[in-house]
C-alpha cells in the first residue's frame, strides 16, 4: 500500500518511514501524531501527549488480544505497568485512556517515566529518510530548518520536546488522513502478522471497536433449533435452555477469534457466560457437548432452513459444507471440529489466555 504521490512534498520519503522498523513504536508515533494535529488541530504538540497517546492505542492490541509486539518493545513492558498504576482497563475508550494516561503523567513520577521511554528514540528516529544522522542533537537541529520538506520539526528535550508540523504538509495531512491512517494501519498489520503468524485477523485486532457486531441472526438460528425440537442443555451447568433463554458464548473467546461465526458459538447460561470471560475451555472435557448440540442443531435446522443461509454458510470455515456436516457420524462431527479448535486453542494458551477446566 502506498500513499497519495504530490509533486510539492516530499512523500517519496514518507512512503519509507516503516521501511526499517524493529517495534511498533513508529507506527504508534504516527497514528497519535495524525489525530493530534488532524482531530485536536494541533500544530504544536508536547512530545509526553504523542506518547501518551501511543499507550492508548496500543493497550487493547496488547492488553485485550494478547498480541506479541515482539522482544524488547518497550510497550509490553510499560501498559501493564501504567494499569496497575492507574486502574485504567482495557474497556475504557482510546480518548478517556488518553485523558486519564496525560493526567496520570502530571500527577504521578512513575506513569510519567514509563511514558518517557518512548521518547528516547521514536521522535528522532521516525524523521531519518528525511535526515540522515544517527546524532540526536544534530537530528534536532537539523529538523528546525525543516530540512529535505521533514514532516516535522523538534524542539527542546525529552518530556520538554515539542513537535511542531512543516506546514507546507498541513493540507495534504488533513485532505489525506484517512489513507495515512489505514496506510499506518497495514503496515502494522504486516509487523504484528510476522510476530504472531498463526493468529487470526490481526487487523480487526489493533483498534477497539466502537460496538461488536450484534449476534441477531445467531439468536434466530438457535431460537428456531429450540422451537423445532425443545429445549438445549447448557454444556458448562446442563442447565435447559428455552427460547430466549439463553446468551450465546463464544466457546473461543472473542478477545482471540474476533468474529461471530456460529460454528464457535454455543447458547449457555446467561449467569456462567459472564463469568467465563475469556478462559480457553478444557476440549477434552467441553468440545464433545459443545459439538453433540451443534449436530443436534443443523440437523433440526437444515431440512427447514432457505437457500443462501448466512448462519448456515459460516459453518463452510470449517473445511466442508453444512449438509456434510449434518451428514457425519458423532465422531466424524466431532473430528471436524477438532481439527480446527485444537491448534487454536493451543495458540490462545500459548498467547496467555486462561484454562476453564471441569471441576
Amino acid at each position: 500500500m502506498k500513499i497519495p504521490q504530490s509533486n510539492e512534498l516530499s512523500t517519496s520519503i514518507m512512503n519509507r518511514v516503516f521501511d526499517k522498523t524493529t517495534a511498533t513504536h513508529k507506527f504508534y508515533w504516527m497514528l497519535s501524531l495524525l489525530d493530534m494535529y488532524v482531530k485536536e488541530q494541533k500544530e504544536e504538540m508536547l512530545a509526553l501527549d504523542i506518547a501518551s497517546r501511543m499507550v492508548a492505542y496500543a493497550w487493547y492490541p496488547i492488553e485485550y488480544f494478547k498480541l506479541s509486539f515482539g522482544k524488547g518493545d518497550s510497550l509490553t513492558q510499560i501498559i501493564p505497568s501504567i494499569a496497575e498504576l492507574t486502574g485504567i482497563t482495557v474497556d475504557d475508550k482510546l480518548d478517556s485512556k488518553t485523558d486519564a494516561i496525560m493526567q496520570a503523567v502530571t500527577e504521578n513520577l512513575q506513569v510519567k517515566n514509563n511514558v518517557k521511554i518512548l521518547l528516547n528514540n521514536v521522535p528522532y528516529w521516525f524523521q531519518s529518510p528525511w535526515i540522515k544522522t544517527n546524532n540526536v542533537h544534530e537530528m534536532i537541529a537539523r529538523s528546525k530548518t525543516l530540512e529535505n520538506d521533514c514532516l516535522y520539526s523538534l524542539n527542546g528535550r525529552r518530556e520538554k520536546m515539542t513537535v511542531t508540523i512543516n506546514p507546507k504538509w498541513k493540507e495534504y495531512l488533513n485532505t489525506n488522513f484517512k489513507i495515512l491512517r489505514d496506510f499506518t494501519l497495514w503496515n502494522l498489520t504486516q509487523f504484528l502478522q510476522a510476530r504472531n503468524p498463526n493468529v487470526p485477523n490481526i487487523s480487526g485486532k489493533l483498534l477497539r471497536p466502537e460496538e461488536r457486531e450484534p449476534l441477531n441472526n445467531q439468536k434466530k438460528f438457535w431460537n428456531k433449533v429450540i422451537e423445532l425440537g425443545g429445549p438445549l442443555h447448557c454444556i458448562y451447568t446442563d442447565n435447559p435452555l428455552g427460547v430466549n433463554e439463553f446468551d450465546l458464548d463464544h466457546f473461543l473467546p472473542w478477545s482471540f477469534v474476533s468474529h461471530n461465526q456460529n460454528w464457535n458459538l454455543i447458547p449457555a447460561d446467561g449467569r456462567f457466560n459472564s463469568s467465563k470471560s475469556d478462559r480457553i475451555p478444557d476440549l477434552d472435557y467441553y468440545l464433545p457437548k459443545m459439538t453433540k448440540i451443534h449436530h443436534q442443531a443443523l440437523r433440526r435446522y437444515i431440512p427447514q432452513s432457505k437457500k443462501n443461509d448466512s448462519v448456515l454458510d459460516e459453518y463452510y470455515a470449517l473445511g466442508v459444507s453444512p449438509q456434510d456436516l449434518m451428514a457425519m457420524s458423532e465422531e466424524e462431527f466431532l473430528n471436524t471440529f477438532r481439527k480446527t479448535f485444537s491448534p487454536l486453542s493451543q495458540m490462545a494458551v500459548n498467547m496467555g489466555f486462561r484454562t476453564l477446566n471441569h471441576d
